[in-house]
């Protein structure tokens, strides 16, 4: 209300019934002046607000759809193989090859039909965990990496994601990688996994302290699955001529 000039001997003498008057029609009249202006304004709030409203029911709708075509590929990708324990007359595949060429196949759906969307996304660090399950290291890392490139310490595939990556590498040869991608898992909310890797590959490479260091997560870690695995490899450590074969990761 800048344009309202008021003075002082206004305010002195308020409690004469003109001047209240005269102070109280310069503010009417600059409240008329601007009324269409000031309307204007809210009318543009509400347009911004239904904007934004339709905009997130929208991100919404995409998303559950996106969800949906995800679901999808995902039962593609947990459908039987042939000969193998299932519920009577379900659909299988008759390979492991065959479900896995179909499954990639469904998850790049996702990604091309829903872009941009967190589905799209899990899209990706499933065609990646396929590719390295099926022993295709070459293909899994470009995924994974892009995935983990995208995706927030927060997520919750980041750690399965790091350890699917490692076994890349290390099917590769690529230990050093490897190492770097089983380190990250600790930070994605896994320490036990992290160690546990860490501490296989060190027998893989057959350097000194891994049975130390298995020993160590079977000690720290007790009641993870991760202690078991520990102990079994400290087992048969002595027999082991050649480097421990690295298990896929599950897909969640």
């Amino acid at each position: 209300m800048a344009d309202v000039k008021v003075t002082g001997k206004d305010l002195k003498q308020l409690r004469r019934p003109d001047e209240f008057q005269l102070v109280a029609g310069k503010v009417m009249e600059w409240l008329l002046a601007r009324q269409r202006p000031i309307l204007i304004g809210l009318g543009a709030a509400a347009g911004v607000a239904v904007i934004a409203w339709g905009a997130a029911a929208w991100r919404s709708h995409r998303e559950a759809k996106a969800g949906e075509a995800l679901s999808a590929a995902l039962q593609v990708a947990a459908r039987p193989i042939a000969g193998e324990a299932g519920q009577p007359g379900a659909e299988t595949f008759p390979s492991k090859a065959e479900r896995a060429k179909a499954a990639i196949a469904s998850f790049e759906k996702v990604r091309a039909g829903h872009s941009g969307s967190m589905a799209a996304q899990t899209a990706l660090f499933q065609i990646g965990l396929v590719k390295q399950q099926s022993g295709d290291a070459a293909g899994a890392v470009p995924h994974l990496e892009e995935f983990l490139k995208g995706a927030g310490k927060d997520n919750p595939v980041r750690a399965t994601a790091l350890e699917a990556l490692g076994y890349a590498h290390e099917k590769a040869g690529k230990l050093d990688a490897a190492r770097a991608a089983y380190g990250q898992i600790k930070d994605a909310g896994s320490p036990a996994r992290a160690a546990y890797q860490l501490a296989r590959l060190a027998l893989a490479e057959k350097r000194p302290e891994a049975k130390d260091l298995l020993a160590a997560v079977a000690k720290e870690f007790p009641k993870e699955p991760v202690a078991m695995e520990a102990n079994l490899l400290l087992e048969v450590a002595p027999l082991m001529a050649t480097s421990a074969p690295a298990p896929a990761p599950k897909g969640k």
